[in-house]
């Protein structure tokens, strides 16, 4: 690395000195070829660091996925000489031993460019308008809600019909947002709700690769003939002629479920690539880690009975009567009984509020009002609708609010920027602050109540790493942290107690973890589903654990065995709300923009049976 390197490297990464600065000034002054290289340095820094910050990419990805681009090269090279034939000893074999030797010498050559120019910040770039590009590389044939296409030049709203160029990256904003894209041969790729890809580059023979690189998400891709390939940062799906689903949550994982047709599992590890048939599923760990091949497992797509009702949070009562609460308004059902109508809060609230919490017993609720002068959360005590408390605030999502079992509390996290620092606890009898905890160390992502009513659980996320997150637990009264349980995954993004208290799960992207509360230990990890969890909710004993996702799936497991019991696809949007009847035969669901759903609960399986070959 020479000097110029040396300052840029300095520059990009926020280090460099005012007397470096001059002296880089006066270098790049005097050579113009220094200033190429510069300027490469810096636009690849650019698009590296746009992809990092906006889907999760770090620097020893980036570096491994040149690398590994290396050895794929290096192995094509060697294995061409392998299959040359001998060279045939005559009189000219002086001549021929030293076509050899050349060629022996040009190959050196070329593996040490392959390799200078793979380093991510300490080569120069070729630029991008230099990289031959298909013109039917692949087309935006369709698009809902709010679709990004990013470059050098930053993201951009996609258009219809939009070409997609190699090393160009999509990304799906919000619940709502997909896009279908088509290759000129038809294979069909669907990029999902809160997915970001990228699209492959040319490769070695100059022909357009019907590669995507799933940065994390899900994708849906369907083969017409020629070979689709989506990879992860720790594997690669291939068919020629089928379909399936990726999920990931990252680069380090990656949950593979074929729908139909040819689909194979294909490693970096020189290992033979591993086939799925339809109605079996894959989770794949790390780059070193074995595949895991999953079995069927039960999943239901159709509900006993529904609701229509677009409710905010649910729950049965002893008697198995669901209750279904919005801000404004709630609905009394048994399940197979006709639409019961609307009970209205009084006085009315014209406009519907975002969050909605029943207590366990539901006895009160506690409802996010927004009215056209006035937000603030009022609790209610149930079955009458009257109004309990008012705390003048509001919350912009049901995992910033929580309220305690016997309503005397009412914790809050963010106001018009969720994401903050600050949790506050309000008395519901005076509607005054009771205590705000003194500022965190990074974002609060979610709260929990414990049953008894004496904790306060606040998930701690550092939402720009991997590290560092927490759930801090506060005494409700006095506000005083009471311990903490350290985590290494990525943000805590859900949370809740068992009905005892004795354990509490939280959710993250991909994982699930519970600990006991009282010796203060991780006891189980769920993993392998390769989604962003975001409700999480225990069954009667604490025998089932139900976990609802940001794509509509409720994933089932069993506690005591960490096994998958069921998965339940209620429809293409985020799970709001979840709730077990007493006897643990039915899960009541909500959605967004769907009503209620009720879900006959598949049978805790026998401790001695494995789902998963």
């Amino acid at each position: 690395m020479n000097r110029t390197d040396e300052l840029t490297d300095k520059l990009i990464d926020g280090t460099l000195a005012d007397a470096e600065a001059i002296e880089l000034h006066a270098l790049l002054e005097a050579d113009p070829n220094a200033q190429v290289r510069h300027r490469a340095l810096v636009r690849l820094e650019l698009v590296l660091r746009g992809l990092r910050t906006e889907f999760g990419f770090a620097e020893p990805t980036v570096a491994k996925i040149q690398e590994q681009r290396v050895e794929r090269t290096t192995d094509a090279v060697l294995t061409g000489l392998a299959e040359q034939p001998p060279p045939a000893w005559d009189r000219r074999h002086g001549r021929r031993r030293f076509k050899l030797v050349a060629l022996a010498a040009l190959t050196a050559a070329l593996l040490v460019g392959i390799w200078f120019a793979s380093r991510p910040l300490n080569a120069p770039v070729v630029p991008p308008d230099a990289i031959p590009v298909a013109p039917d590389f692949a087309r935006v044939t369709s698009f809902s809600g709010t679709v990004e296409v990013g470059g050098p030049d930053g993201p951009v709203a996609v258009q219809p019909d939009q070409l997609i160029k190699p090393d160009q990256t999509l990304r799906t904003i919000g619940d709502e947002s997909v896009a279908v894209l088509e290759f000129a041969d038809h294979t069909r790729v669907e990029v999902h709700p809160e997915s970001a890809v990228r699209f492959g580059a040319i490769d070695d023979t100059g022909e357009s690769a019907r590669t995507v690189f799933l940065v994390q998400g899900r994708v849906t891709a369907t083969a017409t003939g020629r070979r689709v390939v989506v990879g992860t940062g720790s594997t690669e799906v291939e068919a020629s002629r089928g379909s399936f689903s990726l999920w990931s949550s990252g680069l380090g994982s990656a949950r593979v479920e074929p729908r139909s047709g040819d689909v194979r599992v294909v490693r970096t590890a020189p290992t033979e690539p591993v086939a799925l048939s339809p109605g079996r599923a894959a989770f794949v760990r790390d780059e070193q880690t074995p595949v895991r091949i999953e079995s069927a497992v039960r999943v239901d797509a159709t509900p006993r009975d529904r609701l229509n009702f677009p409710a905010l949070d649910v729950g049965f009562t002893q008697e198995g009567e669901v209750w279904a609460m919005s801000a404004k308004q709630w609905a009394r059902w048994h399940p197979g009984a006709p639409d019961p109508g609307r009970i209205a809060f009084l006085p009315r609230v014209h406009n519907d509020g975002l969050a909605s919490w029943l207590t366990p017993d539901r006895k009160a609720v506690a409802t996010c009002r927004i009215d056209d002068r006035e937000e603030r959360i009022v609790v209610r005590e149930l079955p009458s609708g009257d109004a309990k408390g008012e705390i003048p605030v509001r919350v912009s999502e049901p995992r910033f609010l929580c309220i305690a079992p016997d309503a005397s509390w009412v914790a809050t996290a963010g106001g018009q920027k969720p994401n903050n620092r600050r949790v506050r606890v309000w008395d519901t009898a005076t509607g005054r602050e009771r205590f705000a905890a003194p500022e965190l160390d990074n974002s609060v992502t979610c709260l929990a109540a414990s049953p008894d009513g004496r904790w306060l659980a606040v998930g701690v996320s550092d939402l720009s790493k991997d590290a560092n997150n927490a759930v801090v637990v506060f005494d409700s009264t006095t506000g005083a942290k009471m311990f903490d349980l350290s985590t290494r995954r990525k943000a805590i993004l859900s949370l809740t107690f068992t009905a005892d208290g004795a354990q509490l799960a939280a959710g993250f992207n991909g994982a699930i973890q519970i600990w006991d509360v009282k010796i203060r230990k991780l006891i189980r990890t769920l993993e392998g589903f390769e989604r962003v969890v975001n409700r999480l909710t225990f069954g009667p004993q604490n025998k089932l654990l139900a976990a609802g996702t940001q794509d509509g799936q409720v994933w089932v497991w069993s506690v005591s065995t960490g096994r998958r019991v069921q998965v339940i696809e209620t429809g293409p949007h985020g799970v709001r709300s979840l709730a077990f009847s007493a006897d643990g035969k039915l899960l009541a669901t909500t959605t967004n923009k769907i009503g209620v759903a009720i879900w006959e609960v598949a049978p805790e399986p026998d401790k001695d049976a494995d789902p998963d070959a």
